[in-house]
């Protein structure tokens, strides 16, 4: 929370159906650089689901978990997100300029694969790096920022 509240004061953005709550959750999170909590604090902390991010560096987004709007885990209540059962559309996404610069560069190493493989291989490839680009094109298209949502 902390990093995403540095990248939002130095001009980074957010997107996705989370990034207001994200932004609201990093303006108030609690900063603890060098500092001791108790056991007691940390408790509190973790029950605050506000202020828990979720990072997924394999598809590249945050997750601001919600159990009510959390698609990873259907009709199973879970305390916290399956990172690997991510899925597109989910209510909790919250997707950063530097995962969005991730996707354009993770496409760009899929075209340039897709070069070096069999066609079928190739098409696959491409799809995908499409379908990355076009996630990245969303965030760049959507996202806000400190400046353009001050709450």
């Amino acid at each position: 929370m902390t990093d995403l509240h540095d990248d939002l004061e130095t001009g980074g953005g957010v997107s996705g159906p989370s990034a207001r709550r994200a932004i609201n959750a990093a303006a108030q999170a609690p900063r603890f650089a060098g500092t001791v909590i108790t056991a007691t604090t940390a408790r509190r902390l973790l029950a605050n689901e506000d202020a828990l991010l979720y990072d997924n560096p394999h598809v590249l987004l945050l997750c601001h978990y919600r159990r009510e709007q959390a698609l990873c885990h259907r009709g199973v209540p879970r305390e916290t997100p399956s990172l690997d059962h991510c899925v597109d559309g989910c209510g909790n996404v919250v997707r950063t300029d530097q995962h969005a610069d991730q996707l354009h560069d993770r496409a760009d190493t899929l075209d340039k694969r897709a070069t070096y493989v069999p066609q079928p291989l190739a098409e696959r490839f491409r799809k995908n790096a499409n379908r990355l680009r076009a996630l990245a094109d969303e965030h760049d298209q959507t996202r806000i920022t400190l400046a353009k949502d001050p709450a």
